[in-house]
């Protein structure tokens, strides 16, 4: 008898519990194109990652924290039919790398990323994600006149220094 009174209290709890949905989230870049969130199909980053290094010791394998890595986001952007999301990635890539082979400084091309939670009612929660980032790359763009859906790439930007 215990066990199902533990059990209900438990389905009660998650009941009432307002976990947070997938589509609950809204993203902010410095610079970004008019309506930037409505292009924002989904993120994926991986907001913490330490890095270790194994040392052997006899038949075992130790391994230890050496330092924090940055961190590495990917978004699915569907476009405006002006290509202004494609036009501003791209001109913010130019900002990385010159035509003669020279890196400009993290000044020039590091942008701000932030990471917002959307609520129920339309509110908005900052989160803890907001980094100094840049952009790595402008994934596979995929046309074909036989799905009638949006036109969509992934963007992918690196954090410039690891939390």
């Amino acid at each position: 008898m215990a066990d199902l009174n533990k059990q209900r209290l438990i389905a009660k709890t998650l009941v009432k519990t307002p976990f947070q949905r997938g589509w609950q989230f809204r993203i902010e870049l410095s610079n970004q194109p008019a309506e930037f969130d409505l292009f924002v199909k989904d993120v994926t980053f991986g907001p913490i990652e330490i890095e270790t290094e194994p040392i052997k010791a006899g038949s075992h394998t130790l391994t230890f924290p050496v330092s924090a890595a940055p961190v590495s986001i990917s978004m699915t952007m569907r476009d405006h039919i002006d290509e202004r999301v494609y036009k501003w990635f791209e001109g913010l890539s130019k900002k990385v790398l010159n035509e003669d082979g020279t890196v400009n400084l993290p000044k020039d091309y590091c942008i701000n990323w932030k990471r917002f939670i959307v609520l129920e009612d339309g509110s908005e929660l900052p989160s803890n994600m907001a980094w100094q980032v840049y952009p790595t790359k402008l994934g596979d763009i995929t046309e074909s006149r036989d799905d009638d859906g949006f036109k969509e790439f992934p963007i992918t930007f690196m954090q410039f220094r690891a939390s």
